[in-house]
């Protein structure tokens, strides 16, 4: 008997979950070239020809392709020069190539790169793609892309901060997927040209709004993006980039750019990227956008002489490695729409770790929370001026001067509040949490718990204006301290007797009276050096002592007698309330605008 088998083939849409297959364009079928090569070159001041290094061998084939050579351009001051960039005219030989501009200088074994520019076949497939998914594929090769109007020696710059970028954006649902970021390259043009009188450099995307589509996402992944310069990160980082030599921090070089009006993209995503040798922010927006999210997963920031992050929205930030760069993330709160983290994180060999400003008092922020990360800046590892509604927890700071603090060069309408720092290591640090603005830019409603210095410096400190600042169950330990609040403008941090750390000294090595003040915390020893030695308890400054403090005083235990402590340093007419044994100690609560003794008789051996 035989059977017959019916299979019925029924399209997916009629049961209500239709599958659109991505559009794909693959970049090297439209014609892109990814042939990007290194090369030393030597050339005469005036000539138009180069000679290549000795080993290379090059075909007729170069021709219409791009030369950038460092420092062969035209004088500006003294031994200065431009980079220069042009067009290969003619192959003369194997070695010789004639370009479309002079050299401005005579040299051998100049660095540069020869490439074709593929800005045009990228901007093609983006203006192509159509529908909600085009994915554009771009085989293993490095691929040189630079913006037109750099390879104009006409063009003039209007202003110090205008960028141009190779490849514009303006529209949702387009994936640029590379093969892995160490094969699939992405180079910029990193020669740079005065045009006019500015420094500029080159973009390699500019995402332009308005965009069409913005619902639909941008996607990088498996890219690296480089700069295009042979050092990224150099001694001098003022900006704008110079004109004499082309140093410092360049606002017109970077990776991506989101510039123009909202609609931006409401989500935008790096994953698998290597970015390197940047002179400008890496990612940034200028657009003052609010609203949309970005996506940095799984992707390295390297050798950059500014900042890697600098966009306007929130972001969420996971599994990346910052190395070699002047910081790693700023970022203007006041723009921020929903919930940001930044986790799990490496940052290292930076100026500065991250920076969260721009709260607004007009603006309610959504929660930022910054985990799980190794940061290791060498001036300080969290700058916060000001931020709110912020979340700092279970990371390990390395060598900053100060991990967690606010300082000069405020952006915003609000001062820092509510923010919580907890489970933190900190090693071989200045200090943890710092304190430097006035009223203005204050620090306020500050939660610090369960946090551990060690190595050097200390809990807390500063010398500007803060209220509400609370310490519990923090551990300062070989060779950290408590805290040195005495220059701070407004109320002092309030200690409590939950933190461990060694007592801060009140020494009489001079003068027969020493002022003991809660200012440097609430645990503190004396060292009566004197015959005559007495201690005063401050409390002349009762606004700047946190209501329920609590001050523990011991005795150093080599002392040879009791030694007189006064509870008040405003009322010094009357006998001492305790005379404190050698090696023991007395405990005072702060109420109703006085220091008064827990339990004198048993904790002093004293009277009163």
């Amino acid at each position: 008997m035989f059977r017959i088998l019916f299979i019925l083939i029924f399209p997916a849409s009629l049961y209500g979950n239709s599958v659109i297959l991505p559009e794909q364009i693959n970049v090297g079928t439209q014609g892109a070239k990814g042939d990007a090569i290194k090369i030393l070159a030597s050339v005469t001041a005036g000539s138009s020809l180069i000679a290549l290094n000795s080993s290379m061998r090059i075909s007729p084939a170069e021709k219409g392709k791009i030369v950038m050579l460092y420092g062969a351009g035209p004088v500006t001051v003294g031994s200065n020069h431009q980079d220069l960039v042009g067009t290969v005219v003619a192959v003369i030989d194997g070695t010789h190539l004639k370009l479309s501009v002079p050299s401005g200088t005579t040299g051998t074994n100049l660095s540069g790169i020869l490439g074709t520019d593929n800005s045009r076949i990228f901007q093609r497939c983006v203006d192509r793609a159509h529908g909600s998914n085009t994915v554009i594929k771009i085989p293993a090769g490095q691929y040189l892309m630079i913006p037109k109007d750099l390879l104009n020696p006409m063009y003039q710059m209007k202003r110090n901060s205008e960028t141009h970028a190779a490849v514009v954006i303006n529209k949702g649902g387009i994936t640029f997927q590379g093969v892995n970021p160490t094969t699939t390259i992405l180079t910029a043009c990193g020669a740079w040209q005065l045009k006019g009188q500015y420094v500029s450099r080159g973009m390699l995307f500019s995402c332009h709004g308005p965009i069409s589509r913005p619902e639909l996402p941008l996607v990088f992944e498996n890219l690296t993006f480089d700069g295009g310069v042979t050092e990224g990160r150099i001694s001098y980082r003022g900006f704008p980039a110079r004109t004499t030599d082309g140093s410092g921090w360049d606002m017109t070089h970077g990776a991506v750019i989101d510039r123009g009006t909202e609609p931006l993209h409401s989500f935008k995503a790096f994953r698998n990227c290597i970015f390197q040798h940047w002179r400008g922010e890496i990612l940034k927006g200028v657009s003052g956008a609010m609203h949309g999210f970005i996506e940095v997963k799984n992707t390295d920031f390297h050798d950059g002489n500014a900042s890697a992050f600098n966009f306007d929205v929130a972001h969420h930030i996971d599994r990346c490695t910052f190395d070699h760069l002047d910081m790693a993330m700023e970022f203007y709160e006041g723009r921020m729409d929903r919930p940001s983290v930044f986790e799990n994180s490496s940052v290292s060999d930076v100026r500065a770790d991250l920076v969260i400003v721009g709260a607004l008092t007009n603006h309610a922020s959504p929660l930022y929370t910054i985990r799980n990360n190794n940061l290791q800046g060498d001036q300080f590892g969290i700058f916060l001026n000001p931020a709110k509604n912020v979340l700092i927890e279970s990371n390990r700071f390395e060598g900053q001067g100060f991990c967690i603090g606010n300082g000069a060069g405020a952006q915003g309408t609000d001062h820092c509040h509510d923010i919580i720092i907890r489970g933190n290591l900190a090693t071989n640090t200045d200090v943890f949490f710092l304190v430097q603005c006035g009223y203005e830019n204050r620090m306020e409603n500050i939660l610090i718990t369960g946090n551990c210095v060690a190595g050097k410096g200390w809990l807390g400190g500063g010398w500007g204006y803060s209220t509400n600042v609370f310490f519990s169950n923090n551990v300062a330990t070989n060779g950290a301290n408590g805290f040195q609040g005495e220059r701070l403008t407004g109320q002092w941090f309030y200690d409590d007797p939950s933190n461990r750390y060694s007592p801060s000294p009140a020494y009489c090595y001079t003068s027969s009276i020493s002022t003991i003040t809660y200012a440097n915390g609430g645990r503190q020893q004396t060292f009566p050096y004197l015959s005559n030695s007495i201690f005063m308890v401050d409390d002349s400054k009762p606004d700047k002592i946190p209501v329920g403090a609590v001050i523990k005083i011991g005795c150093n235990e080599k002392n040879p007698k009791k030694v007189p402590i006064y509870l008040s340093s405003t009322q010094t007419n009357r006998d001492p309330e305790v005379l404190l044994n050698p090696g023991s100690t007395i405990t005072c609560n702060w109420k109703e605008g006085r220091w008064h003794p827990v339990n004198d008789a048993v904790n002093s051996g004293g009277n009163r």
